[in-house]
């Protein structure tokens, strides 16, 4: 059995992607199984295990073949063909469907087609007729250079090319602006003559006509304003959806390294940049952005009727902008202060935990108290001064904007009564006032936004630039199965600020030995386990696998190769197989119920694989009901090969020793598995025991008796 993927060895990624636990997930997706042969015919670099999270499930199984292989970054074309004489000209494998029948194109051979019905699991072969036929094609260039999106090549600027991907869709927006905004400005014009018509002349049927072209321009502008708002309601929601699905997987991706040491609270503020792009997408004072150009076209309709009252709207729109200049300078000031603030109760607090040791002989909360209550205060009288500012400029520019439009009205008020303009030229001023004053107020709104959108922006393009686990998945080699080789040179490692640490240890062992670590709380043992697990890459030494190092795999392939099982495994809230699928990835149900068997679970579990879990649920369950739960979803089908498990059974190692004796002769027979424990029982049922000192230094490897005697009973 080969350690990494051999993509000229067919018959073997047929066996792999052929094993039992995807049988099950084939039968309920059979497209899943036309497309993992597909890839193995192009001999794709990745995993079962990838394919089926990759899968894309679609109403049409040809939309879920092009979907999924898009997915996976292969350029697909369909096309329909009059008839199936034309798949000559169709590169192979290929997606083709005819007559209601789904299959995978092969070839063509001695004038017949060559498919897979993938359904039935058999080779097929169909003469070339006229029926029709869509054609899912391949292109030949993405065989080869499967190359990364657009949106990948400039990562500085992620959000640029996400709104890139609907140029379509703003463009759409901007000419649908302008035929409002014409439609708005020649609306006033009808008015006004049905106006000046109605005092002037008696014929009824020209008043008719003028007052059904006013109306028909608001029925038209209205009836454009609902499909802009229904384009941008749909085009919003998949952009919005587009940047959360993107930005949530590449937190999902990044190297646990990364993420471990990251707080809570800066995972969350990604999550509130993603709520702030999704509300200037989705929001309808968005569409004050492509009103605001055309505001141009108001102030020429309003310059035809009356000049004077065209030059007071220009007026005020110039003080509306120095204004709006003037009040983002104010915003961002208050802003600014209340940041200096809150970043300096940060640093205390930073400060304070940095020197707890050199404080411990003083009255700890006298000092918090005295360090932090300036701090906080300063922080929340900022805060309240940053809202009572953002008060004074709405309330501020609001007026402002009133004001402007009560002078233009004043104005052409004055141009009536000077003889220079009629009624209705007044009316259909105030009416055009109004409308060029709108997507000016609108975007005068959201002008305490521009600042969070950009602040937004910004630190989503600083996360998507970063190197991920996925960016390096395709220079990593692929594995297929580990042996369970394990050998230890030198390694060595400390926590920052650590006096000890894990120091120059060195062992080896072999495929399928059982492998206990033992030692007092503090000399290492977990560590130990997260460096072999891959969740710990800050070491020294070198700690191979099947004489390979581990670090020249990708992180997500080598521990996604490996099986670790944490002391704390976490309860997902859902049924007890929706935690067996998120822990073990794809697993049939009968290798669950195996497993639940194993550990006699099943009289804790009234409704079998679909009894609902929750934390409060697992708590109130006896010790070693909780660790053989554990111990059942970690596991899962127990495939791999090499199996790392920090404490087994903690706190009732005697009474389910059985369960860890059965296991190794039974089910994990051919692993290698490595478990930390103190207890007697578990080292005897190990080959090899490693005994690490209380500083982390390593005082024995070999047989587990000498590590028994030294035990205390």
């Amino acid at each position: 059995m080969s350690v990494l993927i051999d993509f000229s060895n067919t018959e073997e990624r047929l066996g792999d992607f052929g094993s039992a636990k995807f049988k099950e997930r084939y039968r309920d997706s059979p497209t899943l199984l036309g497309i993992a042969y597909t890839l193995v015919t192009l001999q794709w670099e990745g995993t079962p295990e990838i394919l089926t999270d990759a899968f894309i499930p679609q109403d049409k199984d040809i939309d879920s073949f092009a979907s999924t292989l898009s997915r996976l970054d292969y350029e697909c074309n369909k096309q329909r063909y009059p008839n199936m004489h034309q798949l000559e000209h169709v590169s192979v494998p290929a997606f083709i469907e005819f007559d209601n029948v789904c299959t995978i194109f092969l070839g063509i051979e001695n004038g017949m087609a060559k498919l897979f019905d993938y359904r039935n699991n058999v080779l097929l072969e169909h003469a070339l007729t006229n029926e029709a036929c869509t054609v899912c094609e391949i292109s030949e260039y993405s065989k080869i250079f499967r190359e990364p999106p657009p949106e990948s090549q400039d990562k500085s600027n992620w959000i640029k090319y996400a709104f890139y991907r609907y140029n379509d869709e703003i463009k759409s927006l901007v000419l649908l602006s302008l035929i409002i905004n014409v439609l708005g400005a020649m609306q006033p014009f009808f008015i006004m003559g049905v106006y000046s018509f109605a005092l002037t002349s008696g014929s009824e049927t020209t008043l008719f006509w003028l007052t059904a072209l006013a109306i028909f321009l608001a029925f038209a502008e209205y009836g454009f304003k609902r499909i802009r708002m229904n384009i941008l309601a749909t085009s919003g929601k998949d952009l919005a959806t587009h940047i959360s699905q993107n930005v949530i997987g590449k937190l999902l991706w990044l190297p646990y390294s990364m993420t471990s040491s990251a707080g809570v609270s800066s995972q969350l503020a990604r999550l509130k940049d993603i709520d702030q792009l999704r509300k200037l997408v989705t929001a309808e004072s968005t569409l004050s952005y492509f009103d605001m150009p055309f505001v141009i076209i108001f102030i020429l309709a309003i310059t035809i009727i009356s000049g004077s009252a065209a030059l007071t709207v220009l007026a005020g729109i110039a003080l509306m902008l120095v204004f709006c200049v003037y009040s983002r300078y104010i915003y961002t000031q208050a802003t600014a202060k209340s940041s200096r603030a809150n970043a300096m109760v940060s640093y205390q607090w930073n400060e304070l935990l940095r020197s707890i040791n050199t404080i411990q002989g003083l009255p700890l909360l006298r000092v918090i108290r005295s360090r932090f209550h300036a701090a906080h205060n300063q922080s929340l009288d900022d805060a309240k001064g940053v809202s009572i500012t953002n008060g004074k400029i709405q309330s501020m520019g609001q007026g402002l904007i009133q004001a402007i439009g009560t002078a233009s009205i004043i104005t052409a008020v004055l141009g009536v009564m000077a003889g220079e303009t009629e009624a209705g030229a007044m009316l259909a001023i105030i009416i055009l006032v109004w409308k060029a004053l709108g997507p000016i107020m609108g975007i005068y709104n959201s002008i305490t936004k521009f600042k969070t959108i950009k602040a937004a922006s910004t630190q989503i393009n600083a996360l998507m630039s970063l190197n991920d686990d996925r960016y390096h998945l395709e220079k990593s080699p692929p594995i297929r199965h580990f042996k369970g080789n394990i050998g230890v040179n030198g390694l060595t490692h400390r926590y920052q600020g650590a006096p000890n640490g894990l120091t120059n240890l060195a062992f080896s062992v072999q495929a399928g030995d059982k492998v206990s670590i033992s030692g007092i709380s503090g000399s290492g043992k977990t560590t130990l386990l997260n460096i072999l697990a891959g969740l710990e890459d800050r070491y020294q030494g070198g700690v191979l696998l099947d004489g390979y190092n581990i670090k020249q795999f990708n992180n997500f392939r080598y521990r996604k190769a490996i099986n670790y099982i944490p002391f704390e495994l976490h309860i997902f809230e859902g049924t007890l197989e929706s935690n067996f699928i998120i822990h073990d990835g794809v697993i049939a149900k009968h290798q669950m119920e195996e497993i639940i068997d194993f550990f006699d679970l099943h009289p804790w579990l009234p409704d079998g694989l679909d009894t609902h879990m929750s934390s409060d649920y697992v708590e109130q369950l006896p010790n070693g009901v909780q660790q053989s739960l554990r111990m059942a979803l970690g596991l899962g089908c127990c495939d791999q090969g090499v199996i790392v498990i920090d404490e087994p059974f903690v706190g009732c190692e005697k009474e389910y020793v059985k369960y860890i004796n059965k296991l190794f002769t039974e089910k994990l027979a051919e692993a290698t598995v490595i478990f930390t424990t103190n207890d007697k029982s578990y080292i005897a049922a190990s080959n090899n025991c490693l005994l690490l000192d209380h500083d982390g230094a390593q005082k024995y490897f070999g047989f587990p008796d000498k590590v028994i005697q030294t035990i205390k009973s």
